[in-house]
């Protein structure tokens, strides 16, 4: 299957500059949302949503044609 991969952040310097964030990744039917952050050697706490929706569940299992966003996890703040 292929899903549509969206890098936004410094997790763009995991792909040329030309692709501009953009990529599209060939995996085997059935893979969870933690083989695109594996894929790229991303974290798993990075924020990612799937088709627009915030999703934490990384064993979500991904279909033909979805598209992964993936998103530096949010900081800051106080205690």
């Amino acid at each position: 299957m292929i899903v549509k991969v969206v890098l936004f952040g410094v997790f763009r310097e995991k792909l040329p500059p030309q692709a501009r964030g953009r990529t599209s990744l060939e995996l085997p039917e059935g893979s969870p949302l933690r083989t695109v952050l594996e894929h790229f050697d991303l974290p798993l706490n990075a924020a990612c949503a799937v088709n627009g929706q915030l999703e934490a569940n990384r064993e979500r299992i991904l279909q033909d044609g979805d598209e992964v966003q993936v998103f530096r996890p949010a900081g800051g703040g106080k205690d």
